[in-house]
């Protein structure tokens, strides 16, 4: 108001002193009655502005005041809200899955939860939250932009011990099959390896096109086809191929192409190819543990997510006429044993393409996950033969099959309770090649044969439990089983009455009948950051026995031995969420 007076008083005094020098005319009087006048309107007209100011003033404090009232009542309900969501989102956390340990260069994992409608993302039942969301944005130390693409380097070094009570003449993959008798000279030594050669590199690119999420992802080790004087000198093992997938999402489809793990290894949660769905166990053994089936190989798969608790699809997986070193071929037929893989033959006249069907459920029971799944096989072999006394060629095939079935529940917080079994007929291979997929059978007269599928099941149960956010602990048991399929060879005119095939009497003591090993995992992470990566230590403690099918007089009955994996590992600050078995939860 001051202000406004001052204003109003700057304007009229230039007026009052124009009126004062202008020159007075001749009727004074009526002049002055006539300033007088003005003088008067311009008062009340001052006056009545100012009055209008007050009130306008007075109007505009008090709706500034309510303002302040509303704003201050939204904030209150704001933080509300925030205490709201924060105590939601600590009681889901209390009650979801547990923090895992991650098999090698697989997504870290933070929780599980159901995907919010809202959320953009597509899934099975849960949804894994990476910890290093900025990093997959493109801004960690691993991670770049090329063009809208974001592309992320991950992978760990590693440095193993490893020791066996009998000599395997195995290195970081152990053949459990192969496990030497008492009876033999390497089965009276023990053996020590150390190795690099599982330290482990990968890459991961993802982009958006259109309605498309995609993305790529390969991953390498160094344990491929070594030469044979590969310890001699420089210790030269070979870069390989483990995994080398495209993945394309679109609305509830998803489609994948390349080499991945099969279907038929089991999921902790969907049906997803991320190493980090997978159920494959804390072992640091290459071929991971007896009774899990699975493989790595060239994979074509489409899958539908229905919802988010339902998905299902199915695959064709490259397949694999396999009899190994195990099979007893029909004397007059030995030649036919080309057309199988016996342990270094790759050009198999394979029938058709394993088919994979999958089926996924993922829910919460009293607010803890349940994963259930079922998973079905179709394969199919087939060998071709000139018979006896027939100038062509007659081929013969068999089509056998199986499925597996398997859980994981969350039975308290950070206490994973996991298992599957699997049941096949010609499914051996999947079993880390432990048994063979298919015998030679001849006809009664032995003038033909047909392949003929062995039965093959396994089991695998256990547990793994994060006692804290730097230590971690697993338990599991796992059982292989091969059937027994012989008959006599009616081929064989010089020695009437032998017996071959898999598993009969007389058969060696690599006919396995069963397969069993106990595992004890310990994972302790000394530090770790998002931003410079994880320095660990594991140990790997495993008891394994085979039991043959047939058992020579003074025989052991069976092989075994223990084993010790123990290691350091530090793992780089893989942005893209493919980074190894660092342990949770919440804290770091």
């Amino acid at each position: 108001m001051k202000a406004l007076r001052a204003l109003c008083f700057v304007m009229m005094v230039p007026g009052c002193l124009w009126a004062q020098a202008s020159p007075q005319k001749g009727d004074s009087s009526m002049n002055d009655s006539d300033v007088a006048a003005e003088l008067k309107a311009v008062r009340e007209a001052l006056s009545q502005t100012q009055k209008q100011m007050a009130s306008q003033q007075q109007a505009l404090t008090e709706a500034l005041s309510q303002t302040q009232k509303q704003m201050a009542a939204q904030q209150q309900e704001i933080e509300a809200l925030k205490s709201q969501s924060r105590a939601e989102q600590m009681a889901s956390v209390r009650n979801e899955q547990p923090a895992r340990l991650l098999e090698a260069s697989e997504p870290v994992t933070v929780s599980s939860s159901f995907i919010p409608p809202d959320s953009g993302m597509r899934g099975t039942g849960v949804v894994q939250h990476l910890p290093q969301a900025a990093a997959q944005k493109g801004e960690g130390p691993l991670s770049f932009k090329v063009g809208s693409a974001d592309i992320s380097l991950g992978g760990f070094v590693d440095i193993e011990n490893i020791f066996r009570t009998t000599n395997t003449q195995n290195n970081i993959a152990t053949n459990f099959a192969a496990i030497p008798f008492s009876n033999t000279p390497q089965g009276q030594l023990s053996e020590y390896r150390l190795t690099a050669q599982f330290s482990r590199f990968s890459i991961h690119v993802a982009d958006k096109w259109g309605d498309n999420d995609v993305y790529g992802y390969c991953e390498a080790d160094f344990s491929g086809n070594d030469a044979t004087n590969v310890y001699q000198t420089v210790n030269g093992h070979t870069l390989r191929m483990r995994l080398c997938f495209f993945d394309l999402k679109r609305g509830k489809w998803e489609i994948l192409g390349g080499q991945t793990w099969s279907w038929l290894t089991p999921n902790r949660s969907g049906i997803g190819p991320n190493p980090a769905d997978l159920a494959i166990t804390y072992n640091e053994d290459q071929n991971i543990g007896v009774g899990l089936p699975y493989t790595r190989a060239a994979e074509f798969r489409v899958a539908y997510h229905l919802n988010d608790h339902l998905a299902f699809g199915v695959g064709i997986e490259d397949p694999n006429q396999y009899i190994g070193t195990f099979v007893a071929l029909p004397s007059g037929f030995t030649s036919v044993g080309s057309q199988f893989d016996n342990g270094s033959q790759i050009g198999t006249p394979n029938l058709f393409p394993d088919i994979i069907p999958k089926v996924a459920y993922d829910t919460r029971i009293a607010g803890r996950h349940f994963h259930l799944e079922a998973v079905g096989l179709v394969t199919g072999v087939r060998s071709t033969a000139k018979p006896v006394g027939d100038t062509t060629f007659a081929s013969h095939s068999s089509v056998g099959g199986g499925g597996s079935i398997a859980s994981n529940f969350t039975l308290f917080r950070n206490f994973l309770l996991l298992g599957n079994a699997f049941w096949s007929d010609g499914g051996a291979r999947y079993l880390v090649a432990d048994g063979p997929q298919l015998v030679i059978r001849p006809n009664a007269l032995g003038t033909d044969i047909a392949p003929s599928l062995v039965h093959a099941g396994a089991a695998s149960a256990g547990f793994e439990w994060i006692a804290s956010p730097r230590s971690a602990f697993a338990v599991y048991y796992g059982a292989d089983y091969f059937g027994r399929n012989f008959f006599v060879d009616t081929t064989n005119t010089t020695t009437p009455g032998t017996i071959i095939g898999y598993g009969g009497p007389g058969s060696p003591n690599t006919n396995n009948r069963t397969i069993q090993q106990v595992t004890f995992d310990w994972l302790q992470t000394f530090w770790k950051s998002d931003t410079h990566g994880a320095l660990q230590y594991y140990t790997q403690y495993s008891y394994l026995t085979r039991a043959p099918w047939f058992v020579a007089p003074d025989a052991p009955r069976n092989a075994h031995l223990s084993m010790v994996y123990a290691g350091i590992r530090y793992v780089l600050p893989s942005t893209s969420g493919f980074v190894l078995r660092v342990p949770y939860p919440e804290s770091k």
